[in-house]
């Protein structure tokens, strides 16, 4: 029997069986009770809101649910659990599974549920409340999950929501949500709202830049997170994340990047502000001590004393902006360590006490939380009883820590002077009002984690004024002349300045440039190669039909060449510092000093082009602003997916790649953003050219080893599919295809390549039965000859056992060729299957036991394990002989050609087998004319290469793609339409009607336009359709 529940008066905490009659929820021993207790419920309590729900015809009420009646998740503070990243829309906000057969089993059975209850009623317009659960259906597969409602727009009837158990969003019309049926499990979201703790964007919000680069960090990998803090009102849990490969937080490296500063929690207030706070603290200090040790002898050590015109070498340690900086000396850096290993001693040995209450402004130890270490810190103010904001003196940053953090300090600990100097650089202003975030993220980037020679100027507001030497770059940097020369800061004027500085350096006349940049959402964009490197570095142009940037370009070069020759004032080149350089062709164009040599030469980078040459000094001229008013045109990118097979890349590869892409219109797609540039995946003339390497062997996929690369069997190449609808990142993740519990790895072996195909007998003329067509490299016969009943029953059930229960989507592409689980869309069931063809959203498969074929979305698709491929498929892998002469992507008209002719009964004989593919070889059936359908197809696939070649030769740019006729002709009619294409191009398609073989010789004068040996081969099979 079920277990006794006792119900609890929420004010005397007695037995209480009573409710209230409003919220239906807080149970009540007496009415005094609850009267007492109005006060404090009546803030809480909501009235109850009931919902219609039909089942079956009936209807009945059932209460609408929102996130605060589902569970909540035992998650608390310091845990560490392994988690994947699900979906990530920024640092401050992203989603994590974490990694368990529990989560698994619940989502899968809520997941079963939904599509139950409503798979099969009628969509209505449901009126959902804002941050209510609902079940709602995901418009990419048609499959129902639950979403909490984040705003509904009733007028347009659609409304926004939230996949809580993936973390995806998306707009719904209203028909396509439902009430959460009340026999769905209250469990609480499998998807966690997470953000990094600690950090907060250097801009007002988080970079793309930033954001790809985490996500290439975090996306399909197995990762260690720890539980920073818990969400007291809302769902959002402060995380950070341990990035195994670089062995740092997740924190740490966005600080590191640039891309995030560390969350001040005591930030910087006006000076009024700083006094008002820090004597309200020593009040409340006051009132809550109650004697204890309130650390009043322990005064803040005196300053470094500074003199002006004192050099020294330093970094920086702290900055908020170029007003606001603090740095210590390297001479000093002995002293320092020295220090810290007291406070380590001292602290260790000092018993802890419960009493240590220090007051504000006083000095104590302070554990940093980064680092778990030891610091003098000055106590600035208490936040709460238990919690004190502290400043580091010797570091120049603060934090919040709490009490049990810090421990009483000897004067001994004291007797050395604060370390940090404070600062502020001289010879520079803001451009506006206050410093941006981009000169404050620019200035980090010049002086952090870098040795800086600075010498003081003067004085101001109690800071040292001063300039900042880079020392280490060459040539040497002031970093003030860096800020104005690159437009971030304005020189300043002399009045700002104290008159006691010395005279300042002079400021190079302002310069400011863009680059040409590609979108980072996941759009194709269409680019033409400028410069070729290998796939790891080429540069590219956008393509746009106007031609808009190569008028731009001529205008330039017209532009340049009157500037330079008007203007012969010698040039000194500075590192990072465009110019206009002369080139070896005599014309001038923009660049970017990248190094300057011994001998009067200048390494110079051709920022609309790509390439980089050496340059004499004499063939530089300074550039003026307004030839920097059209961005640069190159963009460095690299080949995303592929490396190469030995340290370099080879010569052959190089060639391959020049081939697939140079003089091509390429489509792109950013996935990575790097040092190297931008990481793309690369379309031309539909294939994808990463792929294209991988299946030639003239390239490994990334960590894969060189033995491994080779030994993957060259798969024949089809040309791709479009998808139909280009889904932004956020609209085109499925619910279903996250890998739960899983490490996250993407792997081509999830779907296999190497499944075993059944030999067929050899030399036996035989009638194939075609059960798809991929290539004459790559078709498939269904050859149900030895059926093995029993054992493919049994493979079935246990093949839908393991896909419903067990089975893990993988996130990896599957190419054609491999094997994988396919739920068929007749029955619902799971069968053996192999890929034809695969778009973004979509793939075409093959049932490898039965001979049928579909499209279905990734979504009925799973990787299947390897014991499900010991019986061996009902269809045969074949491949034409001869398959060593063929090419890795074939013309479309011969794929084409190839299919109609396969179609039309053919007659074929197995003459090998290559441990892959059963080697054919087919000939017409002599009623057809006969014929070996092999050396039709090279010679066609010849005389196609030379035709293709004499068009490029006649017709630069002009190609037209001719359609040949696939469906059988029936010679029943009396009439037979006939398509007679010519594949060079010298003449258009021709369509004739042929009434009687009297006029078959109108096919014939077609011949004489083009005489050309392929349009022959398809004349010929026209002529033996018609007999």
């Amino acid at each position: 029997m079920p277990p006794f529940t006792v119900k609890l008066c929420n004010y005397c905490s007695q037995q209480g069986n009573l409710r209230c009659t409003r919220c239906k929820k807080t149970c009540y021993c007496s009415v005094a009770c609850q009267s007492e207790d109005w006060n404090a419920h009546r803030h809480m309590c909501k009235p109850i809101t009931w919902r219609l729900q039909v089942n079956n015809g009936d209807v009945t009420c059932s209460q609408r649910v929102y996130l605060r009646d589902l569970r909540k998740n035992d998650i608390t503070k310091g845990m560490e659990i392994q988690v994947s990243v699900v979906e990530l829309h920024s640092p401050g906000r992203f989603f994590i599974h974490v990694q368990s057969p529990e989560l698994v089993e619940a989502l899968r059975a809520v997941t079963v549920e939904l599509q139950k209850t409503n798979g099969g009623s009628l969509g209505t317009d449901y009126k959902p409340d804002t941050g209510e659960v609902c079940a709602v259906k995901y418009s990419l597969d048609q499959n129902w999950y639950r979403g909490v409602v984040q705003s509904v727009a009733a007028d347009d009837g659609n409304a926004k929501v939230l996949y809580i158990d993936f973390g995806n969003e998306e707009d719904v019309t209203l028909d396509r949500i439902k009430p959460l049926a009340a026999s769905i499990e209250p469990i609480p979201p499998c998807a966690l709202e997470c953000s990094v703790a600690g950090v907060t964007p250097v801009t007002d919000s988080w970079m793309g830049v930033c954001c790809i680069a985490v996500r290439q960090l975090v996306a399909g990998k197995s990762l260690t997170l720890t539980v920073v803090d818990t969400p007291e009102n809302d769902r959002t849990y402060a995380v950070d994340i341990l990035l195994t490969p670089i062995g740092k937080q997740l924190s740490t490296f966005l600080m590191d990047q640039g891309y995030a500063v560390r969350e001040d929690v005591n930030k910087k207030r006006a000076e009024q502000d700083v006094d008002s706070l820090v004597s309200a603290s020593l009040e409340n200090f006051r009132r809550q001590s109650g004697g204890k040790n309130e650390n009043m002898e322990a005064q803040p050590p005196d300053p470094l004393t500074q003199g002006l015109g004192d050099t020294f070498a330093a970094m920086v340690t702290h900055l908020q902006s170029p007003y606001d900086i603090i740095c210590q000396k390297l001479d000093n850096a002995s002293v320092i360590q020295e220090l810290h290993l007291k406070l380590r001693d001292h602290c260790s040995q000092a018993p802890a006490s419960q009493n240590f209450r220090p007051a504000p402004g006083t000095v104590c130890c302070s554990l940093f939380y980064e680092d778990n270490q030891w610091y003098r810190a000055k106590v600035l103010a208490y936040s709460s009883e238990e919690k004190v904001c502290v400043g580091y003196i010797d570091f120049g940053n603060s934090e919040e820590v709490e009490l049990s953090r810090l421990c009483s300090i000897s004067s001994e600990l004291l007797a050395l002077p604060m370390q940090a100097i404070p600062c502020a650089l001289a010879g520079v202003r803001p451009t506006a009002e206050v410093w941006s975030e981009e000169t404050v993220l620019m200035l980090r980037r010049m002086v952090c984690n870098r040795f800086l020679r600075v010498e003081i100027l003067g004085e101001r507001e109690g800071m040292a004024l001063v300039a900042m030497i880079d020392e280490a770059s060459d040539p040497q940097g002031n970093v003030a002349e860096m800020l104005v020369a690159t437009g971030y800061a304005l020189p300043s004027n002399h009045q700002d300045e104290d008159q006691t500085t010395v005279a300042k350096p002079a400021v190079a006349e302002k310069l400011q440039w863009t680059c040409a940049e590609l979108p980072t959402e996941g759009q194709m964009v269409a680019l033409v190669v400028s410069v070729m490197e290998n796939p790891g570095e080429f540069y590219c142009y956008k393509y746009n039909q106007e031609g808009t940037d190569l008028q731009v370009l001529a205008e330039l070069g017209a532009e340049l060449k009157r500037h330079c020759e008007a203007d012969i004032t010698p040039f000194t080149p500075s590192v990072g510092e465009p110019c206009c350089a002369l080139f070896s062709d005599g014309a001038w164009y923009r660049g970017m000093v990248q190094g300057v040599w011994a001998g009067s030469k200048a390494r110079v980078y051709f920022v609309d082009y790509g390439n980089t040459s050496d340059v004499e000094q004499a063939h530089l001229r300074a550039i003026t602003p307004g030839l920097l008013k059209h961005h640069f045109l190159a963009i460095r990118c690299w080949l995303a997916g592929v490396e190469p097979l030995s340290p370099q890349w080879s010569a052959e590869s190089i060639v391959r790649f020049q081939a697939l892409c140079v003089g091509q219109q390429l489509h792109a797609r950013v996935l990575f953003i790097t040092e190297r540039g931008y990481g793309l995946q690369l379309d031309s003339s539909g294939q994808n050219v990463a792929t294209t390497l991988l299946s030639e062997q003239l390239a490994k996929a990334p960590g894969q080893s060189q033995a491994l690369a080779k030994s993957v069997p060259t798969v024949p190449k089809i040309p791709q599919q479009k998808p139909k609808n280009n889904q932004s990142k956020a609209s085109a993740r499925q619910p279903v295809s996250i890998p739960f519990g899983s490490d996250g790895t993407a792997s081509a072996d999830k779907f296999p390549l190497d499944w075993r195909t059944v030999e067929l007998p050899r030399n036996e003329t035989f009638q194939p039965c075609i059960a798809a067509v991929v290539s004459p490299s790559l078709f498939y016969l269904f050859n149900p000859s030895h059926v093995y009943v029993e054992r493919l029953k049994s493979v079935m059930m246990d093949l839908a056992v393991y896909c419903t229960t067990k089975a893990l989507p993988s996130r990896c592409k599957p190419i054609p060729g491999a094997a994988c689980c396919a739920q068929f869309s007749g029955d619902k069931n799971w069968y053996r299957a192999v890929f034809l063809e695969t778009t973004e959203t979509e793939a075409s498969v093959i049932y490898a036991d039965y001979g049928n074929s579909e499209k279905l979305p990734f979504a009925s698709i799973l990787p299947i394990p390897t014991e499900f491929l010991e019986l061996p498929f009902q269809i045969a892998r074949c491949a034409l002989t001869g398959k060593e002469h063929f090419p890795s992507v074939w013309p479309v008209e011969v794929l084409e050609l190839f299919s109609a002719l396969l179609s039309d009964g053919v007659l074929a004989s197995v003459q090998d087998f290559d441990g892959n593919s059963n080697l054919l070889s087919v000939t017409l059936q002599i009623e057809r004319g006969g014929g070996h359908l092999n050396t039709m197809i090279l010679e066609g696939l010849q005389s196609t290469q030379t035709g293709s070649a004499k068009t490029r030769r006649q017709e630069p740019g002009k190609t037209k793609t001719p359609i040949i006729a696939t469906a059988r002709v029936t010679p029943t009619t009396g009439r037979f339409p006939v398509r007679i294409p010519c594949v060079t191009g010298k003449s258009d398609a021709i369509l004739g009607i042929i009434d009687d073989c009297s006029r078959i010789t109108t096919l014939w004068q077609c011949l004489g336009q083009c005489n050309h040996l392929f349009c022959f081969l398809h004349l010929a099979h026209c002529v033996c359709s018609i007999f």
